[in-house]
């Protein structure tokens, strides 16, 4: 991996409400408008490493994301991209959601990293920046509540 995209917000809820919600691998429609459906296949649980889930678009767009650590002992969790309907503009994409206490506020900082293989394009990079930063807004709306 080469190239990464990096954000982070503060979210008005303590860690553990935080974490309780987003360790569910198939949290993205609870909370992204612009996810119709987010669904674990087979048997797993949404909590079990190697958990694969399929995102689908309002758009019409999907793709499949493989669950590839989630660490109840530091707020993470770790996904990869392994299929997408489009055809994808990168060969691996790997991002990390974790959580840091704030103790003086509690409040909560999420970090939101994205990273690329080298052959990916300065539009994903860019595309990939501002849906970070919008999927944090909607969080900030979401825990707001």
């Amino acid at each position: 991996m080469s190239t990464r995209v990096q954000k982070s917000a503060i979210l008005n809820e303590n860690i553990d409400k935080v974490w309780n919600v987003l360790r569910n691998f198939d949290f993205p429609s609870k909370i992204f408008p612009v996810i119709q459906s987010s669904v674990i296949e087979g048997d797993s649980t949404p909590t079990t490493v190697g958990a694969i889930r399929v995102l689908k678009w309002k758009t019409g767009e999907t793709n499949k994301q493989r669950l590839l650590e989630l660490s109840d002992l530091s707020h993470k969790i770790i996904y990869e991209l392994i299929e997408s309907e489009q055809t994808a503009e990168v060969t691996a994409y790997i991002s990390t959601i974790k959580l840091i206490r704030i103790t003086e506020s509690n409040q909560t900082l999420l970090t939101w990293e994205s990273e690329f293989s080298a052959d990916v394009k300065k539009d994903l990079i860019n595309f990939e920046s501002k849906s970070v930063s919008l999927n944090l807004q909607d969080l900030q709306k979401f825990f707001s509540k």
